[in-house]
């Protein structure tokens, strides 16, 4: 059991530290401690009270703390631990609207309740498992329905990988939990199955670090490389907070301009400061997204996905950026092998998309700049590659191109943020973002975005 309660604990602390801020986060995390504790009271039990009695090392008061401790653990392990996996289950199938939700938070306590003011917790506590089984097993199945119930509805393919991989991972040791502790107890009065229920959760275990390895799990991506840059890019939090709100209210300002503009601008030989106006608001609306985005969660970036057309989310950026290249005198040629929709952020890679283009204007000679953009596939990616002959990355600086606040064009208006905030969606959407450079000879970002993202081929 200590095995099992060391595993807990990880995935608790996994979960709090590296998953996203998320309502279902704090369920599976409080699941996991509760868990970690009732695997604790086995050890108290078996363990450590034999320990101390062995080496003389036991005495009425530390006898009394690790009595009751075992005891309240033991609870928390009978009777909170279906609780706090049906409220995971609740949660993070979201089929439950939130006013139900709220309820049931509270009311599913009931059955705790009523137990704790049964149970003979003096000279040992007495369970009475019969009594238990009647409501913590449903709580369990229930809980296990919701998970499967929500992996069949879901249309969203990444999200419906995801539901897949909590039901592998959760519903198998929780039927385990329910055979072997619930029912064995109750109609047997044997609990000698439960000591391998610590072999599953070994299993589960094994199943979550593969997972958030390949794929991610409960929105936990593990990396092995690049920690401290990705540490480093949440550091920028603290300054985008005061940012976030001066950029809204400028935005706010140029958008009512715009629209005074507009309305001045009625006759016919006004149709080019029109398609301006037109752009301009186009860029005030891709702001305000980005805005909100940032004000919902300041800490990281959270990925609103759906589905989009990759063409028309690049066709968008070229356009936003048409008077820099067209002022630059930048020749674009454009490579599309695939027409593709994607399940995807579109407001943050379009972003990711701008500022890739901004700095092939900023590498770029005037009337002499070169962009190539292909759109193409492989085995495993969606490669979206840009190539510029502009004047190249030092060899030392390519190495640093991501990290936050470094930059190489030593402008009072550069921050050094734009190849960093690249990395940090790219990383969001399961994907990569690699540099390759010579200096003077030119600059290639390839961006590889996982297949299992493509929805269909708009040629098709």
């Amino acid at each position: 059991m200590i095995f099992a309660a060391l595993i807990d604990l990880l995935l608790a602390l996994i979960l709090h530290y590296y998953g996203p801020k998320q309502e279902a986060t704090r369920w599976a995390v409080f699941f996991f401690v509760c868990t970690c504790l009732g695997s604790l009271s086995y050890v108290i039990e078996d363990s450590i009270m034999p320990a101390l009695q062995l080496y003389k090392l036991s005495n009425p008061f530390v006898d009394t703390v690790f009595f009751n401790l075992h005891i309240a653990c033991f609870f928390i392990l009978q009777a909170c631990v279906p609780y706090a996996f049906i409220l995971f289950s609740i949660v993070y199938s979201e089929v439950v609207i939130p006013r139900i939700k709220k309820m049931l938070v509270y009311s599913l306590t009931l059955p705790i309740i009523v137990t704790l003011f049964i149970t003979p917790l003096k000279p040992d506590i007495e369970i009475n498992y019969p009594l238990l089984l009647i409501w913590a097993a449903p709580y369990y199945l229930i809980a296990c329905f919701l998970l499967i119930y929500s992996y069949l509805k879901e249309k969203n393919p990444v999200k419906r990988r995801s539901r897949f991989i909590i039901v592998c991972f959760a519903v198998p040791p929780i039927i385990v939990i329910v055979i072997l502790n619930n029912f064995e107890r109750a109609f047997n009065q044997n609990d000698q199955g439960v000591r391998y229920i610590s072999i599953f959760v070994g299993i589960a275990f094994v199943v979550f670090i593969f997972s958030a390895i390949r794929y991610g799990a409960l929105g936990v991506r593990i990396k092995f490389e690049k920690q401290r840059l990705d540490q480093s890019i949440k550091g920028i939090a603290s300054g985008t907070s005061m940012l976030n709100h001066a950029i809204k209210n400028r935005i706010t300002n140029i958008d009512m301009l715009v629209d005074r503009m507009k309305e001045i601008s009625q006759s016919p030989e006004q149709k080019r400061m029109d398609e301006d106006i037109a752009l301009i608001q186009l860029e005030t609306q891709q702001m305000m997204q980005i805005v909100k985005r940032i004000q919902q969660q300041i800490e990281d970036i959270e990925l609103e996905e759906g589905v989009a057309n990759l063409i028309h989310i690049m066709t968008m950026a070229l356009q936003s950026n048409y008077y820099l290249l067209e002022n630059k005198g930048v020749f674009i040629s454009t490579d599309y092998f695939i027409n593709i929709d994607l399940v995807c952020d579109k407001v943050h890679l379009q972003e990711v998309f701008n500022n890739l283009i901004r700095n092939v204007v900023d590498a770029v000679e005037p009337g002499m700049g070169k962009l190539s953009i292909r759109i193409y596939e492989n085995k495993s990616n969606v490669l979206i590659v840009f190539s510029d002959n502009g004047s190249g990355i030092d060899k030392d600086a390519v190495s640093k191109i991501f990290v936050p606040f470094f930059s190489t064009k030593h402008r009072e208006d550069n921050f050094g943020l734009g190849l960093s905030y690249c990395y940090l969606v790219i990383q969001k959407h399961g994907g990569k973002i690699d540099v390759t450079s010579k200096e003077e000879s030119g600059t290639t970002f390839t961006v590889r975005l996982p297949k299992f993202r493509k929805v269909y081929s708009s040629s098709q």
